[in-house]
């Protein structure tokens, strides 16, 4: 089992107790339940939906406003790469934090280029995870360290 520090976005917020409102896209259920079960541990974090296509992501983010949408690179109907520049075409203060098995330059340059806040691996550890909703929460940029330096 792992453990984790306390989030710097926790203490700021607890004075609002304001959840960071989180969407989910990944074809997978198995990896969006394991998502899902990670951030429920996250008092200041609320899983508002899930989509298992872009376009589901997309159509969920103009309804529910969440304020981070875990994004899939490779979804069945459009590429993480698009549905990205379309939340973020409508919505520019939604963060979108990319997952991603893959961490070559190029494609951690397009997901920025596209709109990304974020790029996160999947194979990263999960503390790592919630560094990184908080960081894009905080309208930072996060960057795995590994990625981009394949």
């Amino acid at each position: 089992m792992w453990s984790r520090k306390p989030l710097r976005y926790e203490k700021s917020m607890a004075r609002t107790q304001k959840k960071i409102r989180v969407l989910i896209c990944n074809k997978y259920v198995l990896f969006r339940e394991g998502i899902k079960s990670l951030l429920r541990e996250e008092t200041l974090i609320e899983i508002v939906a899930e989509a298992d296509t872009a376009r589901q992501a997309i159509d969920q983010t103009a309804r529910l406003r969440p304020d981070v949408v875990l994004m899939d690179l490779v979804a069945p109907d459009l590429s993480g790469f698009e549905a990205t520049r379309r939340i973020k075409a409508v919505h520019p203060d939604v963060r979108v934090l990319i997952l991603s098995l893959r961490d070559d330059e190029a494609l951690v340059s397009r997901c920025f280029e596209a709109g990304a806040s974020g790029y996160i691996r999947t194979n990263d550890q999960p503390s790592q995870l919630h560094s990184a909703i908080d960081t894009v929460c905080r309208l930072s940029e996060y960057r795995n360290q590994r990625a981009g330096m394949a």
